[in-house]
C-alpha cells in the first residue's frame, strides 16, 4: 500500500515543526561478531571495537545491539511490546540467468529447486529471476498476497521448472553490449532493494550469479580496481547502504576464475554481505537469519571533508581475542545535502507501511480508556539503550520523533498525530530509564472505525524507528 500525496505532506509538515534536529554526517555500519567457532558473539562491547576510515581513526559516537528480546512473561497485564517475536529478516533471491553461461545456469537451476523445496516455511523470503533480456520475473513475489504464503517453497521446484523453461532461448543480440548487461543487471539490484525497504529488520538479496558484470569509464583516468573505476557503481552501493540491504553473492561456477571470485567478494564487502562459492541456498539462509538475530550497528561521525564523492575503505577491527568480524569494508561517501526532516520522512514512511512491527527501538505500550468514549490514552516506554543519547556532563540528551497512527480493519484510517520530544535526563534518571524505559503518554481521539493503534518512536540522531501496533480490543 502506498502512502497518499496527502500522508506524505503530512510527514514533511510535522517532522519540519519539531524540536530537534540530528548531526548530520553520521555514518553507520551493521556488524556481525562470531567466536573462534563460528558462533554469535552476544555480550560485544564498544571498547572491543576500533574504526578507520581511509586510515584515519575515528571514535565511535554510538553502539547498539540490533534487537533483543522481551519474554512475554514480564509484561505487565494488557501490556504489549515489539520483541516478543523471532527478529525480523526479508531475503529475496535473485537467480541470475544473464550473468551465467547455460551450462551453470542449468546446474544452478536444479540445485537452486531441490535445496528450496527442503526448507520448512519460506517465510518472508522471495524469489526472482533475471532473465536473458535483464528483465526481472517474480517466481515469489514481493508484496503480493502470494507473498505471505509460508508453504510456496513446497511446490517451487515445478513452479521454478515452468518459469526456467520459459526463459531458456538465445540470448537476445542486444544484451551483447556489456554496459547494457550492467545496467540491466544494477537496476534488477536497486529494484529488489527499494522494494524491501518497508520490511523491518535486516534485509538481504542472495545474488546467484558467476560474475560482476562491469564496464570501465574510459573517460576518467584511474588508479583504483573496479569499485573505484567502473561505471554506476558508486550509485549502485548508495543505493543500497539508503535501502540498508546487503548483497550477498552466491556462485556455483564450475570453471571458477580468482579474479571473478574476487570480484565477487568486493560486491559483498560493498554493502555488507557475505560472498559463497557452492554453498547450498539452504546453509546460506541458515547463515543470513543466524546473523540477522545477532547483529550490531555501530556510529561514527566524520569531519565534513569526509564526504567527498570518492569510494572510501572502512576497518573495523577489534584486539579482543578469537573474535572474527563481518562488516562492510567499502562505502561512496556522497554527501547528503537534505535537511535532517527529509531524511527522517522516508523512514516514517517505511515503518508505517510495513507489514508488521519494527523492533528497532524496544518499545511497550498500553492502551487505557480516556476521559470519553472518543478518547485513549497511549502509555508507552521507549529503551533508552536503543537511542543516541550524548552524554553531556551529568546528564544525557537527545530526541525523538513519535507518531500515533490509526489502524482499521483494512489499514490505515486518516492521518497520523506527528510529535517531536526533546529527551533530557540527569544520571537518576537515566537509571532508572535504563530499568523501566522512557514514559511518554500522550490522549489520543478515535472514531469507532479504529481497530488499532500503531506507535512509531524514530530516534532522531541516527534516525532508526521502532514500532508496535497495539489493538484496542481484546
Amino acid at each position: 500500500m502506498a502512502l497518499s500525496q496527502k500522508l506524505i505532506f503530512s510527514f514533511a509538515l510535522a517532522a519540519s515543526m519539531l524540536f530537534a534536529q540530528g548531526p548530520m554526517g553520521l555514518m553507520r555500519l551493521n556488524v556481525t561478531a562470531l567466536d573462534a567457532g563460528g558462533a554469535p558473539v552476544d555480550d560485544l562491547k564498544l571498547a572491543d571495537l576500533q574504526v578507520s576510515d581511509q586510515g584515519k581513526p575515528e571514535k565511535i559516537v554510538f553502539f547498539r545491539q540490533n534487537a533483543g528480546a522481551t519474554s512475554a512473561a514480564s509484561l505487565a497485564p494488557h501490556e504489549f511490546s515489539n520483541r516478543t517475536g523471532a527478529v525480523p529478516h526479508s531475503t529475496v533471491i535473485l537467480f541470475d540467468l544473464l550473468n551465467q553461461n547455460q551450462t551453470d545456469r542449468l546446474d544452478a537451476w536444479h540445485k537452486l529447486g531441490r535445496s528450496l523445496q527442503q526448507l520448512e516455511s519460506g517465510d518472508s523470503l522471495y524469489l526472482y529471476l533475471l532473465t536473458l533480456e535483464g528483465n526481472l520475473v517474480p517466481i515469489h513475489e514481493i508484496g503480493s498476497k502470494a507473498g505471505d504464503d509460508k508453504t510456496w517453497t513446497q511446490t517451487v521446484e515445478k513452479t521454478l521448472d515452468k518459469a526456467m523453461k520459459a526463459a531458456s532461448h538465445a540470448r537476445p543480440v542486444q544484451m551483447n553490449d556489456q554496459e547494457m548487461v550492467v545496467k540491466k543487471t544494477y537496476v534488477g539490484l536497486e529494484t529488489l532493494a527499494n522494494q524491501l525497504v518497508p520490511f523491518p529488520g535486516r534485509r538481504d538479496i542472495v545474488w546467484i550469479t558467476n560474475t560482476m558484470p562491469n564496464v570501465w569509464n574510459t573517460k576518467t583516468p584511474c588508479n583504483g580496481d573496479w569499485v573505484d573505476c567502473a561505471l554506476y557503481v558508486a550509485h549502485l552501493g548508495v543505493t543500497l547502504a539508503a535501502d540498508n540491504v546487503a548483497v550477498n553473492p552466491l556462485s556455483y561456477t564450475s570453471s571458477p576464475d580468482p579474479a571473478i571470485t574476487r570480484d565477487l567478494e568486493q560486491i559483498g564487502l560493498l554493502t555488507g554481505g557475505s560472498s559463497y562459492f557452492g554453498d547450498e541456498i539452504r546453509s546460506v539462509l541458515k547463515e543470513l537469519d543466524r546473523d540477522a538475530a545477532h547483529s550490531y550497528s555501530l556510529f561514527y561521525d566524520p569531519s565534513a571533508d569526509n564526504w567527498d564523492s570518492k569510494f572510501h575503505k572502512v576497518r573495523v577491527t577489534t584486539e579482543r581475542k578469537g573474535l572474527k568480524l563481518r562488516v562492510k569494508q567499502r562505502y561512496y561517501a556522497l554527501p547528503d545535502k537534505r535537511p535532517d526532516q527529509a531524511k527522517q520522512q522516508p523512514v516514517l514512511a517505511a515503518a508505517f507501511q510495513a507489514p508488521s512491527d519494527d523492533p528497532g527501538i524496544a518499545l511497550r505500550a498500553t492502551v487505557t480508556p480516556g476521559a470519553d468514549a472518543k478518547t485513549v490514552q497511549v502509555q508507552f516506554r521507549v529503551d533508552p539503550s536503543d537511542l543516541f543519547l550524548r552524554e553531556e556532563g551529568d546528564a544525557y540528551s537527545g530526541a525523538v520523533t513519535w507518531l500515533i497512527a490509526d489502524r482499521g480493519a483494512t489499514g490505515p484510517v486518516g492521518d497520523p498525530m506527528l510529535t517531536g520530544l526533546p529527551i533530557h535526563l540527569t544520571r537518576e534518571q537515566y537509571t532508572a530509564a535504563m530499568k523501566e524505559g522512557i514514559p511518554i503518554s500522550q490522549a489520543h481521539p478515535i472514531t469507532d472505525a479504529v481497530q488499532k493503534l500503531r506507535v512509531i518512536v524514530l530516534d532522531q540522531a541516527s534516525n532508526i524507528a521502532g514500532s508496535l501496533t497495539i489493538p484496542l480490543k481484546p
